[in-house]
């Protein structure tokens, strides 16, 4: 059996052309010329490249109308998510170079097998192509056979055979594992110079769609799970269906035996993922990585977008054991996923559906008795937990972690960490690095780059990583903070008006943004060395004493509506624990050059200052009894990050009250060296 014959019809009848939208009812003309190809993956949902998608418009986004012919229809499309939204350089666009289109109007059409693997390379065998090419004036479908050599850089770029050939046109069709019989990638380019090969972009990509910006009360909410709970369900609906004789991708995969050595069938792999794709999603992507912990003994970690949904994480399990073991932590995994928290209820007897299905997979694989026990005992034990905590209550996790009460100014939930180096022998360069911190201590690395140039804003890799930093570690009830580490010299860097779409809020008034200096303790350029030996013992009694509260705010370089000299280093260093140091001017009225990294270097961990705004408008004495009213109601430190955090929400929703607060930002930079954070749990604004 020729695995390219199976599966070609398959993948051919979901693959459409991109293209100018319809104009009138020619059949043809300009407006069909096609900017490359594309597929369905859900009902009235295509994928393509961004740089397909918005070919020759740059920077409309999701707003773009496109037009999609396929099995002789023509449909109009709205680009609903691209990212980038356009590319400001000569080369190619930038990771992840996706586009999800929606038909404005349905239209009968089939759809692919998308893989629920995570995976950096999926295969090392040949692989099969489709889309559509133009020779000699006409537009012709093309398909053919390459082979994935291995990956590019960290965007989820495969890298295709030097000898492969993919016709112009083709950029966007799918990339099919003819092993498996299922799409991995997404073309993205041909071979360059006559002698590199293509590229393609993983699947696992889509995993980028942003996160929802708000709590997620329907299914709708979430565009990642709305579009592949879709997928899932016309495939497990395309599999039920017995009136037809039509080739589904489940027959295909059956008859290219995909299932042999694995816990699941094809059949029963499609059942099972259209069970789970019945069911709301996983309260957060940490939860669910808690969850595959449990199962597999290993969290997720790397550079690949994290697991977001109920199929990701059944596709993290494949492949851990071989035989029962494999079955019986994906039968598990099943259990945990039908008595689950939920972000909103679940479908009517859509948990007993997967729960009889668990049963019945699970005596038909004669698997032992007492492991059908436990698995029943598991459930029922899961859902009394859950009734007990009544409607509303905050989800747990699926393991206890155990954490001791935290020690004062010490983090107890995840969070972000940004570090920015400069480049001595560069100066417009600097290295970056995305983490995910944990409570005990742990960070695990998001991406990194080396050599970015200096912008306006972060750069387009930066502002995905930080987004794929903040899924992995928030939760409904707990935005992560975001804490950047940054060189002396910049700590006045406005790290909390970034955002992360052009159209997105700042992140400061998404979560709690703090700064903190990237040498140790730093002690400024004009004063090394200043505090000498005592530097620690200084910066962890007052660290202490100003957690423990009260906290008193005193201005030092603004006295009277004038400008005020900031104290040496020796006054600096004697000045009482719990009085947070502030700065009211900016270099527009009248502050000293080096003026916060002298406070830095005088030995103070905590100290609050305001930068340069445009449009502050606010008087000196206005700023100053502001920030003593924000310092007193805070008692301590550990709170601050949380009040400028609804500070700077207010701000953004034109609260009068807290215009004076404009360019308000927070050092806080713990000797012990964990990154900042709060004493108690923060609430949204």
């Amino acid at each position: 059996m020729d695995p390219f014959e199976t599966l070609a019809p398959l993948a051919a009848a979901a693959t459409v052309r991109i293209h100018a939208p319809p104009a009138g009812y020619a059949p043809d003309g300009p407006d069909r010329r096609p900017w490359g190809s594309g597929f369905f993956i859900a009902p009235n949902w295509a994928l393509t490249c961004a740089h397909v998608a918005l070919a020759g418009g740059g920077g409309e986004g999701g707003g773009r109308e496109v037009g999609l012919s396929f099995a002789g229809h023509t449909a109009r499309g709205r680009v609903e998510w691209a990212q980038p939204r356009e590319n400001s350089s000569p080369g190619p666009w930038p990771a992840p170079d996706l586009a999800l289109i929606r038909l404005l109007e349905p239209v009968p059409h089939a759809c692919v097998w998308l893989s629920e693997r995570t995976a950096k390379v999926f295969t090392r065998r040949d692989v099969a192509f489709f889309g559509c090419t133009e020779e000699n004036g006409q537009v012709h479908d093309v398909s053919g056979v390459c082979s994935i050599r291995g990956e590019l850089g960290t965007g989820g770029w495969l890298k295709l055979g030097n000898e492969d050939e993919i016709p112009e046109g083709a950029s966007g069709g799918p990339l099919v594992d003819l092993e498996r019989g299922e799409v991995i990638g997404v073309l993205k380019a041909r071979r360059s110079s006559g002698r590199d090969g293509g590229l393609a972009v993983s699947v696992v990509q889509l995993r980028r769609l942003p996160s929802p910006r708000g709590p997620v009360a329907a299914g709708r909410d979430d565009l990642y799970q709305r579009v592949v709970h879709a997928h899932d369900q016309y495939h497990a609906d395309r599999h039920r269906d017995d009136h037809t004789l039509d080739t589904t991708w489940t027959d295909a995969q059956s008859e290219l035996g995909a299932g042999a050595g694995r816990a699941l069938t094809p059949g029963q792999r499609t059942e099972l993922l259209g069970l789970l794709a019945e069911l709301p999603p996983p309260v957060s992507t940490k939860r669910l990585d808690e969850l595959l912990t449990v199962l597999s003994g290993r969290p997720h970690d790397g550079r690949l977008p994290a697991p977001r949904g109920w199929r990701d994480g059944l596709g993290q399990l494949y492949g851990l054991r071989q035989g029962h073991p494999e079955l019986e932590a994906l039968l598990r995994y099943a259990v945990h996923a039908a008595t689950a928290e939920r972000p909103f209820p679940a479908p009517e007897d859509a948990e007993r559906r997967l729960w009889d299905w668990v049963a019945r997979t699970a005596a038909a694989a004669d698997l032992p008795r007492s492991f059908r026990a436990t698995l029943a005992d598991e459930r029922a034990a899961r859902l009394r937990e859950r009734g007990t905590r009544g409607e509303g209550a905050p989800p747990r996790p699926p393991a206890e972690t155990g954490r001791a009460r935290a020690a004062p100014g010490a983090l107890t939930e995840p969070f972000v960490l940004l570090e920015i180096t400069r480049r001595g022998w560069e100066p417009e360069g600097y290295d970056w690095r995305v983490c995910v911190g944990q409570p005990e201590g742990e960070l695990g690395s998001v991406d990194e780059d080396l050599g970015a140039k200096t912008s306006d804003g972060p750069p387009e890799r930066l502002r995905a990583a930080l987004a794929e930093a903040f899924r992995r570690a928030d939760e409904p009830e707990h935005q992560a903070p975001l804490q950047a580490a940054l060189p002396c010299a910049l700590l006045d860097f406005p790290v909390d008006e970034w955002r992360l779409t052009p159209d997105g809020p700042p992140l400061g008034t998404q979560r709690p943004v703090v700064v903190r200096p990237s040498e140790p303790h730093a002690t400024g350029e004009d004063e090394p060395g200043a505090l000498g030996g005592g530097l620690q013992e200084l910066l962890r009694h007052r660290w202490e004493r100003a957690h423990a509260g009260p906290l008193e705010a005193a201005v030092l370089d603004c006295a009277d509506h004038r400008p005020h000299q900031v104290p040496g280093p020796a006054d600096l260093r004697a000045r009482r624990a719990g009085v947070l140091p502030v700065l009211c001017r900016t270099e527009g009225s009248g502050a000293e050059p080096g003026a916060l990294c002298r406070v830095v270097a005088g030995g103070h961990p905590v100290v609050l200052w305001r930068r340069e705004t445009l449009d502050r408008g606010t008087t000196c004495a206005e700023f100053h009894r502001g920030v003593h009213g924000t310092v007193t109601d805070a008692r301590g430190a550990g709170l601050l990050p949380g009040a400028l955090w609804r500070l700077r929400a207010a701000v953004g929703d034109g609260t009068p009250e807290a215009y004076w607060s404009k360019g308000l930002a927070l050092l806080y930079d713990d000797p012990a060296g964990s990154p900042a954070g709060t004493d108690d749990p923060l609430e949204a604004p």
